[in-house]
């Protein structure tokens, strides 16, 4: 097949990037094998933005592109030639998928997937695939890319379209995906695909729910564009099964809008405050931020009720409901719970003068997520003026209320006072730290005759 000048130009340039990211050489790549897959999308998405900003064959997109990662299909055994060439490599490697032959080279920047092509031509594998601009593949050893579905033309109009409405219901966490894909790209879903989606919500019931998170997940670290795709996921009657509380006109949308509007304003003044939640949440490999439980806190608060102690309680039981069936993990919901009682105890001090130990207090209490439950509270109606004597204090690394350093602790009064361990220790810990809060103790003198007073009252 003979090619245009632009269809070769953008074919060498397609090469080049693969081959620069290739961390083997070429030679080593099986026969019948194509570069397939979202790093092929985000390759054709930097050569548009190339030709867009008037150089198509400028590299610069080559560096810029979002993923860096490389999905291959090859038509005889991946899954052994993988091994292979991670052991050449002295790379990890992973079988992902025995029953489809997907396996994975892991390296210290990048990993490559391999997978077995679907059918007995790659245009049949692709017409298996989810949406058209997932559905390119680049045949590497005849040089020629193959888009049987129409895929360019979709990438070109920014558009997300379904390949065929059955792949939807072949893996029903597609219809989510195509919401998170078409946010994360800045594509919208076309009228067709759309209802397509509408008519198999239903099966989005029978999803793994570690599957359906990640889609949420991804959707709310896609700032406020992933926002709108969510509610209109939600308009869709995709997350009826997961979180039939939350509907298109719930004012959890505008909250967690607004959590993202105040965190971009508030990260030049406040850099600590918000670094400090960009944090994960927990060590592990796949802890998640601190702000993303921010955001989430957001979405699921139903300001309705909320001085109403039992309304608060079943709303709390209601959200723990719904992120233990999606599976998150601990540390987030407790995260979010603490998010959720401490709001209104907030919401009432900036109606009032707070004094220095109802400061101190709440600050203790809040700890890393201050600056989380701070965001909350300017998202939900908080006067952000008021706010700002919190977070200058707690961004203050000294300041004496946000980040009071306690004069004593444990063992200085079990070895001051004589005294064996109990639960009066925490107590005395807890109103010395209060004293100091208030000014009424500042050195370490001060502080044991305090705990004598107190350890004396208590005996009498």
């Amino acid at each position: 097949m003979t090619l245009s000048p632009s269809e070769a130009l953008l074919t060498k340039w397609l090469l080049t990037y693969f081959y620069q990211r290739l961390p083997f050489p070429q030679e080593w790549l099986p026969q019948k094998s194509y570069w397939v897959g979202g790093s092929l999308r985000d390759a054709y998405l930097a050569w548009l933005q190339g030709r867009a900003a008037g150089d198509p064959a400028r590299d610069g997109g080559m560096e810029s592109s979002a993923s860096v990662d490389l999905d291959l299909m090859c038509a005889v055994d991946p899954v052994g030639w993988a091994a292979a060439v991670a052991r050449r490599l002295g790379a990890g490697f992973v079988v992902l998928d025995p029953e489809r032959q997907i396996a994975r080279i892991v390296l210290a920047k990048l990993t490559v997937d391999v997978g077995l092509q679907a059918g007995s031509t790659p245009e049949e594998d692709l017409r298996q695939r989810d949406f058209t601009c997932n559905a390119l593949a680049l045949d590497l050893q005849r040089e020629q890319l193959l888009d049987p579905t129409g895929g360019q033309a979709d990438i070109r109009q920014s558009r997300m379209r379904m390949v065929h409405p059955d792949n939807l219901s072949a893996d029903p966490v597609r219809l989510l995906r195509g919401y998170r894909q078409a946010a994360q790209l800045g594509f919208g879903l076309d009228p067709a695909t759309q209802e397509a989606i509408r008519e198999r919500a239903p099966l989005l019931a029978n999803v793994a729910a570690e599957r359906v998170r990640a889609e949420i997940v991804a959707l709310l670290e896609a700032g406020i564009p992933g926002l709108a795709h969510l509610q209109a996921a939600v308009a869709a009657g995709l997350l009826q099964a997961w979180l039939p509380h939350l509907k298109p006109e719930s004012p959890g949308f505008p909250q967690a809008q607004a959590v993202w509007e105040w965190a971009g304003r508030w990260r030049p003044l406040y850099p600590r405050t918000l670094a400090e939640l960009a944090q994960p949440l927990t060590s592990s490999r796949e802890g998640r931020g601190r702000l993303l439980a921010v955001v989430l806190a957001a979405l699921l608060w139903d300001p309705a009720g909320t001085e109403d102690s039992v309304l608060l309680t079943r709303t709390a039981e209601r959200v723990e409901t719904e992120l233990e069936r999606l599976r998150f993990s601990r540390a987030e919901m407790r995260a979010i719970q603490k998010l959720h009682h401490l709001l209104p105890q907030l919401q009432l001090l900036l109606t009032d003068s707070p004094t220095p130990a109802q400061q101190w207090r709440l600050y203790q209490q809040a700890g890393s997520l201050f600056g989380g439950l701070a965001l909350l509270a300017v998202a939900t109606g908080g006067d952000p003026q008021k706010l700002e004597s919190w977070l200058k204090r707690y961004e203050d690394p000294q300041d004496p209320l946000a980040h009071l350093v306690p004069l004593l602790d444990g063992r200085d009064l079990l070895h001051s006072l004589g005294a064996k361990p109990g639960p009066w220790v925490g107590q005395l810990l807890q109103d010395l730290q209060e004293a100091q809060a208030w000014g009424q103790i500042q050195t370490r003198a001060e502080a044991l005759s305090f705990a004598r007073r107190w350890r004396g009252q208590q005996k009498d």
